[in-house]
């Protein structure tokens, strides 16, 4: 382990605090995984989101694409006429070709949430209690809110990172009435992009 990871790793158990013990492995892992989501630049991924909510007999499951651009912007393409965009000047949802109030208003809270936590866990994972553990070939980490303000909205949030390659695999936001599962496929770190996507 290297020092820099050795460092990022104290300071990250000094401010969280562990639920259960880690092995080595895990505690590379970790490390690991943080330095590479601090690093990142841009992030492109194919997704599918399945929606699950205790009123419904049904999933609503979706399909699409992500752009990631550090710091903060993000673009959640759903269709040609239907996506979701997050950056400086703030966020909006566009459906068949106009912007929808109610579908932002959501958008924006998850957006940034997501965002914030897959492109850079050392700062944002401060407002969370932590645990990971080893999962077959992945690191599953498991933040829960410790905010008054987001525990309102958010019991849980449950990360999956592919350990041989730090890459972002899933991602999971967990309440009371239902969950939002968004497994990510073709992730790519530090490629082009282009800026007009986030206009």
């Amino acid at each position: 382990m290297t020092g820099k990871r050795i460092f990022i790793l104290a300071l990250l158990t000094l401010a969280f605090g562990w639920a259960h013990a880690q092995t080595p492995g895990e505690k590379e892992a970790f490390a690991r995984i943080v330095s590479s989501t601090t690093g990142m630049k841009t992030m492109t991924a194919d997704f599918v989101e399945t929606k699950h909510l205790q009123m419904l007999e049904e999933d609503a499951v979706q399909s699409g694409k992500l752009w990631y651009k550090a710091p903060s912007s993000m673009r959640w393409e759903y269709a040609r006429d239907f996506y979701g965009v997050l950056s400086t000047r703030g966020a909006y949802m566009v459906r068949g070709g106009k912007r929808d109030g109610a579908l932002t208003r959501g958008f924006s809270q998850t957006g940034k949430m997501v965002t914030g936590l897959i492109s850079n866990l050392s700062d944002n994972l401060k407002d969370y209690k932590v645990s990971y553990v080893k999962d077959g070939k992945d690191l599953k980490i498991t933040a829960v809110p410790t905010s008054p303000r987001m525990k309102g909205m958010v019991d849980s949030v449950v990360m999956k990172f592919d350990i041989a390659t730090s890459l972002i695999k899933s991602f999971e936001i967990r309440n009371n009435a239902g969950y939002t599962l968004i497994t990510f496929s073709n992730v790519k770190k530090d490629s082009e992009i282009d800026p007009q996507l986030f206009n």
